[in-house]
């Protein structure tokens, strides 16, 4: 009988760290249906947060190449220990927050697939650095708060719609998988969970894809505002202007941020920023 992951972190002698905001995945079962999720998208996986090797110990038996990240030294030693013999397994100690996202997605192979448990702290670092390079994976499987998986999967019109659904659906295609209680983990979060998948739409030119981030996140700032006042008021365009550019685009000046939908976004971004960025 397989060991529970509770009593692997107890032998080893680790217990949560709260001011790293450790939940560990504890039910068996539900890792296993992560790790399928994770080899329907790719072989190659980096896995963030690998923590005591809940879903590690699934991807070795389903993937080609499993390359793990861990910032707890005592963690990091309990998967050196548990998984360092097997081939097919590579160990990172290092931080989320500061990782070198070009170098650990080449080490972990051609067009990996990137997985793990994301930290709330550290769920839209992470989202964005994939939206940087959409071009190298073959997706994401992800547990997040429930309530990010509620925005990036929103619809415009509603008070979800954001940043995280224009951007990130503008280079995913995102779907909910499940969602997940709050009881699967040790100790158990305050806030239920969700697990998302991210497969890649057609790539984006890098020379398009910054403006067009750089406006979304501008205009979001005051969403309450409608697009007509703030493209005269931030950006200075005079009335005719704005109303030609509403017709050229196709949306309406007294529209707000959330009603416009993500290939509008990219139309308005292209307008203004005809060049891109060199």
């Amino acid at each position: 009988m397989t060991e529970s992951q509770q009593a692997l972190l107890r032998r080893y002698g680790i217990r949560p760290v709260k001011r790293r905001g450790q939940n560990f995945l504890v039910d068996t079962n539900l890792s296993r249906a992560i790790a399928d999720d994770v080899a329907g998208v790719g072989s190659r996986v980096l896995e963030l947060g690998a923590g005591g090797g809940a879903l590690t110990v699934h991807l070795l038996d389903l993937c080609e190449q499993v390359t793990c990240v861990e910032v707890d030294r005592n963690l990091c030693a309990l998967l050196d220990a548990e998984y360092g013999d097997r081939a097919s397994f590579t160990l990172r100690e290092a931080d989320l927050a500061r990782l070198d996202w070009a170098e650990i997605i080449e080490a972990a192979g051609p067009r990996p697939v990137i997985a793990g448990n994301l930290p709330y702290v550290l769920t839209s670092t992470v989202l964005f650095a994939l939206a940087d390079r959409q071009a190298d994976l073959a997706g994401g499987v992800f547990m997040v708060q429930k309530e990010v998986a509620e925005r990036l999967t929103a619809v415009p019109g509603g008070r979800d719609y954001g940043v995280l659904a224009v951007v990130l659906g503008s280079l995913f295609e995102i779907s909910l998988r499940r969602t997940v209680p709050a009881t699967v983990f040790w100790p158990q979060p305050e806030v239920a969970s969700a697990i998302i998948r991210l497969l890649p739409r057609e790539p984006w030119d890098p020379s398009e894809l910054i403006p067009f981030i750089a406006t979304v996140k501008l205009f979001f700032q005051q969403r309450r505002k409608q697009i007509g006042s703030s493209l005269r008021r931030q950006l200075k365009i005079d009335e005719q202007a704005v109303v030609q550019m509403a017709q050229d685009v196709g949306f309406d000046p007294a529209q707000r941020p959330e009603q416009l939908d993500a290939a509008c976004w990219r139309r308005l971004a292209r307008h203004l920023h005809p060049g891109g960025v060199a």
